[in-house]
């Protein structure tokens, strides 16, 4: 049976905009729902989690119900193993329901048979959020070893994006009308490429909740992204693009050094999405990225500048920003359809 639930309504629509994929796309974030019965079935694979749920409807039909949660990875950071969706227990689950008919559910947090509330799908149902080493708050981790300027891991604390579901500066973007329309036919039930383990392209793949490793590699630099493993190469050489560099979802990227921060400049990107809600992109797109590491080399800011006539008006920035946490590593995602 499908219950309202108040007591964790404002949790889990703080945040719902910064969702690794977009959860107001498949999912009605306005509504918080309860969900009560018996794990039947679990699937511990990432991109995300999934379990399903017999439950008893208002006429006494058996009903099953298809649950996801946040990824492995996070979970498991979390100290949420498999063991915490055992097949068999009766639990209740608070979350948002599809918001195309289906019987399906974004879970957020789940009360097992001892009572405990776990959470399933952390930082964005106001659960666990990435702990700043200057937050005065001690992490599980120790310190075995100091900063090393930019080149280390870095765990997303402030994503960049900003896409259709997110409003909270007030505005959208300036997207062009032919972006808007395009935008409207996308169907995330068949068009979103994580339901088919496909990795993002640029620029879409640095806004994820996952950590990224930043390291030299033959005078140049890799960014090595948890999610769905990509590794991208920063060419550190003086000269533009080779003429003969095809185009790739991740685009070609050239870096140089403006003082203390890192410019990136990426073109020659044929991958279709600038986000997770379908907005589309051109070839034509340019995309300069900065990275700058703060003062105490505990932040490294983030900002974001993309050019595409095809998609906004005029060129666009945002920013967010990776702390460093300590011992820190990166998993492998290895995802599963």
């Amino acid at each position: 049976m499908i219950r309202t639930s108040i007591f964790f309504l404002m949790l889990l629509m703080s945040g719902v905009a910064g969702a690794h994929h977009s959860v107001s796309a498949f999912y009605d974030s306005d509504t918080a729902s309860e969900l009560a019965g018996t794990i039947t079935s679990v699937d511990w694979i990432n991109p995300h989690v999934r379990f399903t749920l017999e439950t008893l409807a208002a006429n006494n039909e058996r009903e099953i119900w298809v649950l996801e949660s946040g990824s492995v990875n996070m979970l498991e950071r979390h100290g949420v193993g498999r063991e915490n969706l055992a097949v068999g227990n009766f639990v209740t689950v608070v979350g948002h329901l599809s918001r195309h008919g289906l019987k399906e559910m974004i879970a957020g947090y789940i009360s097992v048979p001892s009572g405990e509330n776990i959470v399933l799908w952390s930082g964005l149902f106001g659960g666990l959020e990435a702990i700043e080493p200057d937050s005065g708050v001690q992490t599980q981790t120790s310190m075995v070893s100091g900063p090393q300027g930019i080149f280390r891991i870095w765990t997303q604390s402030q994503t960049y994006s900003r896409d259709a579901t997110d409003t909270s500066a007030g505005m959208l973007l300036p997207y062009t009308s032919t972006a808007l329309a395009a935008r409207e036919r996308y169907n995330p039930l068949t068009d979103d490429t994580a339901l088919r383990c496909i990795p993002q392209g640029m620029p879409g793949i640095m806004d994820n909740p996952f950590p990224m490793e930043i390291a030299e590699q033959g005078g140049d630099i890799v960014i090595r992204m948890e999610e769905w493993d990509v590794v991208r190469t920063v060419h550190m050489s003086d000269g533009p693009a080779p003429d003969n560099q095809l185009a790739s979802p991740l685009g070609y990227s050239l870096g140089r050094w403006e003082e203390d921060t890192l410019v990136v400049t990426t073109n020659r990107v044929n991958w279709p999405f600038f986000d997770d809600v379908g907005t589309p992109q051109s070839q034509d797109i340019q995309i300069v990225e900065q990275f700058l590491l703060s003062a105490e080399e505990h932040r490294l800011h983030y900002t974001i500048t993309v050019a595409d006539a095809a998609t906004f008006t005029e060129p666009v920035s945002l920013s967010g920003y990776w702390v460093w946490v300590p011992d820190e590593e990166i998993k492998p995602y290895n995802c599963t359809l």
